[in-house]
């Protein structure tokens, strides 16, 4: 189990309600350029999402992955947002 100081908030939602909502060790999404990995702390950032997979991994050692066509990643205060 990770260390609240090592976790990332992380919001995932689409238009028609949130997906996922909570704090994670990471997150993996597909961005335009190359999968991307988002861990706590990480520097401000927009970038726009491919098709492919976004993968949540879980304080808890689980992992859960959505399969998306598109998107857009928001990063600001430690707080991920995936828009769907």
């Amino acid at each position: 189990m990770s260390n609240k100081n090592n976790l990332l908030k992380l919001t995932v939602t689409r238009v028609d309600g949130p997906i996922f909502d909570g704090e994670v060790v990471a997150v993996s999404v597909p961005g335009i350029q190359g999968d991307m990995q988002i861990l706590a702390g990480h520097e401000p950032l927009i970038s726009p999402l491919q098709k492919g997979t976004v993968t949540i991994h879980k304080a808890d050692d689980t992992k859960e992955s959505h399969l998306i066509e598109v998107g857009t990643l928001e990063i600001s205060n430690n707080h991920a947002t995936v828009l769907i």
